[in-house]
């Protein structure tokens, strides 16, 4: 019985420590919420280009249960270029401790 008190001890350890985290590894980062977020942040980089003309998200994929990927379009008139448009592959990864979604990594414009 004495040689069980560890074990027992270190059982309930695991338990504690599992309940705890366990909040926080459940969270999954919707693809609709990253969606959203992606379009804030196209909208704020429209915003500083005089020629952008509107912008959107084309499409998001889950990288893993926190992380997923949005591809971003930013469409641009100019009277020499004419019409085009730009593309970004944009990365958000949920904070499961604040619930914040940063974008944690940019591609690069593919026009």
């Amino acid at each position: 019985m004495r040689g069980m008190r560890p074990l027992a001890a270190a059982l309930l350890v695991c338990a504690g420590m599992a309940a705890f985290a366990g909040p926080a590894a459940a969270l999954i980062l919707p693809i609709e919420r990253a969606e959203q977020r992606s379009l804030d942040f196209a909208e704020r980089t429209c915003a500083r280009d005089k020629h952008c003309v509107s912008f959107g998200v084309l499409n998001c994929r889950r990288q893993g249960p926190k992380v997923v990927l949005c591809r971003i379009f930013d469409e641009r008139r100019t009277p020499i270029q004419g019409r085009y448009r730009c593309e970004r592959l944009i990365r958000m990864s949920l904070d499961p401790v604040s619930g914040r979604l940063p974008i944690t990594g940019l591609g690069d414009w593919h026009c």
